[in-house]
Parts: C-alpha cells; sequence; structure tokens
C-alpha cells in the first residue's frame, strides 16, 4: 500500500494546522486547501484533487462566541457555510471519496453556525464512506481576532490588561479538550473507521472556573458580567469512552500561556 495522499480542507486554520503537521508526522502527503492561502472552498472547484485517498473536511464560517453571537454576522455565517456545503459535498458524491465532517456539539436548529453544522451533518450521512465527527470545544493557541475562542482570549487579557474581564456571569459550562489531543484521536477515528463520534473527555467545567484558574497562574483579578451566558448542556453519547485525553485544563492553559508570552515577546 502506497503513501496516503490527503486533502485537508481548511488546513490554515487552528485545528487544521495541527491535523496537517499529525499527518506529515505518519509520513502521509497533504494537500492544504484554504481560503486563507487563496483557495474559496465557496466557489472553486475540487475536481483537480479527486485522485486522493481521504477528505479531511474541516472548512467552515466559525469563530468563538463574540463572532458566532453578533447579529450582522448571521447572514454570512448562514450563507457562507450553505456554499461550502453545496461544493464540496457535491464533489465528494461525484467522486466517491472517504471522508470526515467535523461538526460541532452546538449543532441544532437554535442558532445560525448551529443549524449549518446539521444541515452538514444531515448531507455527510447521506454520502457513501462519510464519517462526523463532533468536537466539543477544542483549545489552542490563536492568534487574538474577532475569531478567536475564550481560554486563548482570556490569556491574553490576563497578560495585557492585568486583569480578566468576562461579559457573562461564567456560569455556563463546557467540555474542553487541548488541540493535538483532538487531532490524535481524529486520526484514530479514521484509522478505525468510526462513523459518528463525539470528541471530548465527558468533563464538564464552568467557564467561571476556566477563568479563576488562568487569574490564579497570572495572579490578576477577575471580573464577572452579569449576563448569562449560552450553555447547551447536553452530555455526549457513549463514543467519546473510547477516546484517551493526555493534556489536562491546567496544562493546556499553561502551553497556551507559553505561547501567548512568545507572541508578545515577553521572556518567560
Amino acid at each position: 500500500m502506497g503513501v496516503t495522499k490527503n486533502l485537508v480542507l481548511g488546513g490554515s486554520g487552528a485545528i487544521g494546522s495541527a491535523l496537517c503537521q499529525h499527518l506529515i508526522s505518519k509520513n502521509e502527503t497533504v494537500i492544504n486547501l484554504d481560503i486563507k492561502e487563496g483557495f474559496d472552498l465557496r466557489t472553486e472547484s475540487l475536481l483537480d484533487y479527486k485522485n486522493v485517498d481521504y477528505v479531511w473536511f474541516l472548512a467552515w464560517d466559525v469563530g468563538g462566541a463574540k463572532y458566532l453571537n453578533v447579529k450582522k454576522n448571521q447572514l454570512g455565517i448562514l450563507r457562507n457555510n450553505t456554499l461550502i456545503c453545496q461544493n464540496v459535498f457535491s464533489f465528494l458524491e461525484e467522486t466517491g471519496i472517504p471522508f470526515l465532517f467535523t461538526s460541532s456539539q452546538l449543532a441544532a436548529d437554535d442558532n445560525t453556525y448551529g443549524m449549518t453544522k446539521l444541515l452538514g451533518e444531515y448531507w455527510a450521512k447521506l454520502l457513501k464512506d462519510g464519517q462526523i465527527a463532533r468536537f466539543w470545544n477544542v483549545y489552542g493557541w490563536e492568534t487574538p481576532g474577532e475569531r478567536s475562542h475564550v481560554i486563548p482570549d482570556l490569556v491574553m487579557q490576563a497578560i495585557t490588561k492585568k486583569e480578566i474581564s468576562l461579559f457573562t456571569s461564567g456560569e455556563e459550562k463546557r467540555q474542553f479538550i487541548y488541540m493535538e489531543d483532538c487531532v490524535r484521536n481524529l486520526y484514530l477515528a479514521r484509522e478505525k473507521k468510526m462513523k459518528n463520534i463525539h470528541l471530548t473527555n465527558g468533563e464538564w467545567i464552568k467557564i467561571k472556573d476556566i477563568a479563576l484558574m488562568i487569574g490564579n497562574l497570572f495572579n490578576v483579578p477577575v471580573h464577572f458580567g452579569i449576563e448569562k451566558g449560552y450553555e447547551k448542556k447536553i452530555d455526549p453519547d457513549s463514543s467519546h469512552a473510547d477516546f484517551k485525553w493526555e493534556t489536562s485544563i491546567e496544562k493546556g492553559i499553561q502551553m497556551i500561556a507559553k505561547e501567548a508570552r512568545n507572541y508578545l515577546n515577553i521572556k518567560i
């Protein structure tokens, strides 16, 4: 058997970059198509890549809560993700290439992002040789911006502002998995041909407790808002028990803190 040739859609994002590195470490070849590299998956044909062995479908219009919950972003999220689905799934239907679609714990019909992820799941299930993995709050270092997520954002607040301020009361709960753990288990899912899985550790933690953990690490005060944060507290199905998680939340935060200091050119 020859070297596996992977097509990674969205390979320049945080999770996609980590996945590409993991695949290369397994001596597999990688083709990355991402809007950050000039390839628009909403409109450009994928037929030049029909000879790959496997497709990883990560590309999506996504970001943290401060991006997903803004009203003016909703039409764009709906339009962009529907176009991506149409283009990519049509390619997968025509070629029959095995693939994995990365969904989200937020896949549901009560918000625009979740609704488009649910659409992607239904589409994937209708095609042959499709796998689905639902991510539950994957975290790692990200460059700060509109689309970055809560843990690196709180770390950056602690370093740059010497305090942490939450928009909400912090009582909302999440399940967090570290990025490298995520891609290692994602690879395992492909190897074992797991069809529909939940990538999470099953451990709930309040955003409030995450903020306090980061505040203690940097010895800075933490301020809480009065608004109730979004919470969709459903437990994952039993598939999550098939995976192992090596990185504790404490260790993950420490590694992000190191990356944040490097980003800001602060000597440890």
